[in-house]
């Protein structure tokens, strides 16, 4: 599968990168000196994390598609690729004669995924957005965070993540239906806002909302209000850990581990089947005998304690416990990628596994232009055009 990214922030260069690891040849299209997602830190030397992670497995090319002959490359690229990625502020490929029509009208024949903040209609859908701006507008912020505290937002990003897996799926059901039913031609559109896909994946929001007349607030780490047994819990010696119980059998295994028979007794004798209010305040009884618990013992301990009882539960980790995790290591989620700058590279596996597949990510973002020679060699032009592309500022 061919895939034309010209995506010049994270979301779509990620959506790209999901297919790049699963083998797409992806062609990256990159300013021939302008990239923000370059500029982002950390950065070792001139070298951004987030470029030899994000471009990863991609051939990387540079060419101003603002320009009229990089507009002409640009369509003939296009006519190779069967998905095309771009995360520009909707307007913006039209004004260049690169929106789905312009491109359709010039004979491409590929899917074409759309991420921008606010998506291709709407009244705000003009406007500009980042993730931060998503993960306001789906509630994910108003619902994180303590509860007696300000709203909270993650600390990576979320939102054009997720709206980056959205995009690869989308753009797989597109591929499958013009492949499913009957032939189609031209540039079919796959247009995700980057709220969207936020929003989407918090399940009872809008409904309990709808329901109940009252919007829900943010718990916390705890969601006993979920009738969840759920919560960040600190050991005698001080390292902190979760555990988690959806339903009575799961809740009384976390019971059983402290030792907590009384309540073991109550969820035997149907306390969960209960009214609502009755099984947050029993909820929230457990809770506080589970802080006191984790307080008076330090994490092997209690760690044992839970395995035994087959309790949900793990402690949190840092990047430096995520390295030397054996479950990290066996199951192909860290791995070394070759950089052209920085040598080998950990970073995250591919995902989703294929046991009867194996897929390699040959290399990490490429420098500016790395794969110039080979990519426009492949739409026959010679040394002597590239050279006056380059003189001219095209590449």
């Amino acid at each position: 599968m061919r895939v034309l990214d010209l995506s010049h922030q994270y979301s779509g260069a990620l959506s790209a990168s999901l297919l790049a690891d699963l083998g797409a040849d992806v062609i990256a299209v990159e300013h021939p000196t302008k990239t923000s997602i370059r500029t982002m830190l950390p950065r070792k030397g001139e070298q951004s994390m987030w470029w030899s992670v994000i471009q990863r497995g991609k051939r990387v090319i540079t060419l101003d598609i603002n320009t009229g002959r990089g507009r002409e490359l640009a369509v003939e690229l296009a006519r190779d690729a069967d998905v095309i990625c771009e995360n520009f502020r909707p307007g913006t490929l039209e004004k260049w004669g690169l929106g789905p029509a312009d491109l359709t009208a010039a004979g491409v024949d590929a899917v074409m995924l759309r991420i921008s903040g606010f998506g291709q209609s709407g009244p705000v859908s003009g406007r500009p957005g980042f993730g931060t701006i998503a993960e306001a507008i789906s509630g994910f912020a108003h619902l994180n965070g303590e509860s007696d505290g300000p709203p909270t937002f993650p600390s990576t990003t979320l939102a054009d993540g997720v709206a980056a897996t959205f995009g690869a799926f989308g753009i797989m059901a597109a591929l499958w239906g013009r492949g499913h039913n009957g032939p189609a031609t031209g540039v079919e559109v796959v247009d995700i806002a980057l709220f969207e896909g936020l929003f989407r994946i918090i399940p009872t929001q809008i409904a309990s909302y709808h329901q109940f007349g009252t919007a829900p607030h943010r718990p916390g780490n705890k969601l006993t209000s979920h009738g969840v047994l759920r919560n960040l819990f600190r050991s005698a010696d001080g390292r902190w850990f979760v555990v988690s119980a959806v339903g009575p059998a799961a809740i009384r295994r976390i019971l059983q581990a402290a030792e907590a028979v009384p309540q073991m007794a109550r969820v035997d004798a149907g306390v969960m089947m209960s009214d609502p209010a009755a099984v947050v305040e029993f909820l929230d009884e457990c809770d506080e005998l589970l802080h006191i618990w984790a307080a008076k013992w330090d994490y092997a301990t209690l760690e044992k304690r839970l395995a035994e009882a087959d309790a949900v539960h793990q402690q949190v980790y840092s990047a430096e416990d995520i390295v030397a995790d054996p479950q990290f290591q066996a199951r192909g989620d860290l791995i070394e990628v070759a950089d052209d700058v920085l040598g080998p590279v950990l970073m995250q596996g591919v995902v989703p596994k294929f046991p009867s597949r194996e897929h390699t990510v040959e290399h990490a973002g490429p420098p500016r232009g790395a794969d110039n020679a080979t990519v426009f060699a492949e739409l026959g032009l010679d040394e002597t055009t590239l050279a006056a592309l380059r003189a001219d500022g095209v590449i």
